[in-house]
């Protein structure tokens, strides 16, 4: 696991520096990049793929997610207040 790991920030890292190239100082906004090292490595663990080539299903899991919990604000439970 550690090596995938690995490979999955120094692709995230040879991203960053593609963005700083002849530029300087540049000032980048990290968290959709750590957001998809997180998919990236579950995938290449779990599937054996790239975060890109499991794009699809991150994309249906987040939105699972995000229904779940409008449902949870929505349920009315007896003595939840």
């Amino acid at each position: 696991m550690f090596s995938v790991i690995c490979s999955s920030c120094t692709d995230m890292i040879k991203k960053w520096e593609l963005l700083t190239v002849g530029s300087g100082l540049v000032e980048i906004d990290v968290w959709p990049y750590i957001d998809n090292l997180a998919g990236d490595v579950i995938s290449r663990t779990a599937f054996g793929s790239c975060y890109e080539e499991g794009q699809r299903i991150f994309r249906i899991q987040k939105e699972q997610i995000d229904l779940m919990t409008q449902r949870l604000l929505t349920i009315h439970l007896p003595g939840g207040r």
